[in-house]
């Protein structure tokens, strides 16, 4: 007989003999047993579990798995969603006025700085126009300055001078509005960049409202996406992006630097954008983008194969291993980010959860673990 039979044995003759045993004395003896009950549970599945593994007919039904242990990782979950590039500075250039075009400077692809000339449109009849009111106005002025020396004395009439004098600022407002129109007759680029279309050509008629050119600067650009409403109050102002542009295979990550407030009925979206720099010009404008934007993360997550998550009627499960044997656990499973599944309720540290042969168990399987 073990000392702990013994020890048992000789505890139940005491209860039975003595009945004056202090309430106290109970409780310590309780407690004294509770812990010895718990020493030969655990001597009790050792014992079977070694039997069990020196039977030769046990090997022969244990199911060979590998294993992981959970442990506390970091998870990040991300959106995915398409996205398209833009340019900060993009202008389609028109013509002010009606005239005929001169003269192109630059050629489409040049690049040009702001201010310069693109296109010169006819002005000979505006320049001899303006030759004209300027000699009108200069004479206006000295007859006006002559009889406004002459009214200074008292000498004249006033109505000839306050004829004089409105006489030579209406010339003098016309050749300053002249001069503005012909200004306008030199189409110039609004911005530093690069000239990438042309749509007049020497000879053809420029008109208002019509474009001229186009002029980008693609240094800064932004790619924008229309995301699902859902994410509306998930998402935040500079959180991080990656983008991928796999058609030019270049990725990037930026923070998120726009989150639209007005959602688009038509399709129930946001806008977002992500703006990037880019001074070696790779990027180009309209070109296509992947996004992954992060909307969660775990410092502390307890994270499995996806694969190894099965169902049932009752929910998801997955297989631990229990001494040997197979254990099958509910879990509440949480986001998914590429074959990894945040387990939120079910699995603590140190659970070893079955990540190869789980096809082949059950409830209750032998199992033979493998590296």
């Amino acid at each position: 007989m073990t000392k702990i039979s013994v020890f048992i044995l000789s505890i139940f003759l005491v209860f039975s003999c003595n009945k004056e045993v202090s309430q106290e004395e109970k409780k310590s003896q309780l407690k004294e047993l509770k812990s010895d009950l718990v020493i030969l549970k655990n001597a009790i599945n050792k014992l079977e579990s070694e039997i069990s593994m020196d039977n030769p007919e046990t090997n022969k039904n244990k199911v060979a798995v590998r294993l992981i242990e959970i442990q506390e990782k970091r998870f990040l979950h991300y959106i995915e969603q398409p996205g398209k590039l833009n340019s900060k500075e993009n202008i389609l250039v028109s013509s002010e006025i009606l005239a005929r075009v001169n003269k192109n400077i630059p050629e489409e692809g040049d690049r040009v700085q702001k201010g310069q000339i693109v296109f010169e449109l006819d002005s000979d009849i505006m320049k001899g126009t303006l030759e004209e009111l300027k000699l009108s106005r200069d004479f206006s002025k000295t007859t006006f300055e002559r009889q406004e020396k002459l009214w200074a004395q008292k000498i004249g009439s006033e109505l000839l001078y306050l004829q004089l004098k409105n006489q030579y600022e209406t010339l003098n407002k016309k050749v300053e509005v002249l001069e503005k129109k012909i200004a306008k007759l030199f189409i110039k680029a609004p911005i530093t960049g690069t000239i990438e279309a042309l749509y007049l050509k020497v000879g053809e008629l420029a008109s208002p409202g019509s474009p001229a050119f186009r002029i980008a600067n693609i240094e800064h650009v932004f790619v924008e996406a229309d995301v699902p409403e859902r994410y509306a109050n998930i998402l935040v102002k500079g959180s991080p992006v990656k983008i991928n542009f796999k058609s030019l295979s270049l990725s990037k990550e930026a923070p998120l630097s726009f989150i639209g407030q007005i959602i688009n009925p038509e399709n129930n979206t946001f806008k977002i954008k992500i703006e990037l720099e880019n001074e070696q010009g790779k990027l180009k404008p309209n070109g296509i983008a992947s996004l992954e934007i992060l909307d969660y993360s775990n410092e502390k997550a307890h994270l499995v194969p996806s694969k190894v998550v099965k169902k049932d009627m009752r929910g998801n499960y997955v297989f631990l291993n229990r001494t040997g044997k197979c254990e099958k656990k509910y879990i509440e499973v949480g986001l998914s980010q590429g074959d990894i599944s945040h387990i939120v309720q079910g699995l603590e540290v140190g659970d070893q959860v079955i990540v190869s042969g789980y096809n082949d168990v059950v409830s209750g399987s032998l199992l033979e673990i493998t590296e």
